[in-house]
């Protein structure tokens, strides 16, 4: 199977008035073509801020994030 995506060591910092908030601390995964992922947990946990940035509406703070092999991160600047 291809690789179709892949995120490495993804970080997002928010900065409400004088507090800095970690939305992702680290993450990293591979998605291979035809794999199906369920993205889970509580309120707080990331899941919105990660999905943001695989459909190019948010840019990570730190990291990288692939989409077949092409950085997706070189194209949101």
């Amino acid at each position: 199977m291809n690789l179709l995506l892949e995120a490495r060591n993804l970080y997002k910092v928010y900065k409400m008035g004088e507090v800095y908030v970690e939305a992702l601390k680290g993450v990293s995964f591979e998605l291979l073509e035809g794999e199906l992922v369920v993205v889970l947990g509580p309120s707080g946990s990331g899941k919105s801020t990660i999905l943001n940035i695989i459909g190019g509406m948010d840019r990570p703070t730190k990291g990288e994030l692939f989409f077949l092999l092409a950085s997706l991160c070189i194209m949101l600047i």
